[in-house]
């Protein structure tokens, strides 16, 4: 089932589908590593999305996190 990030909740496991919504924005995720087939970690979803990918960690509005459409990631 797809649905968007910021819908994830914390501690779950979800890999990007994809990232829609204006190419600004699509090329602001895609600039800190957010692109289609990459596995996150949700830490938090408020006030804003903090993700694990790898050993990054990063913040995002709730508004970038809406552009991400994720599925859950298989154990």
């Amino acid at each position: 089932m797809m649905r968007r990030l910021v819908a994830a909740r914390a501690g779950e496991r979800v890999i990007v589908g994809a990232v829609e919504g204006p190419a600004a924005r699509v090329d602001k995720l895609a600039s800190v590593g957010i692109l289609p087939g990459v596995e996150l970690r949700v830490q938090q979803t408020r006030p804003v999305v903090v993700v694990e990918s790898d050993e990054t960690v990063l913040a995002l509005e709730r508004e970038l996190a809406g552009d991400v459409v994720i599925v859950a990631a298989n154990d």
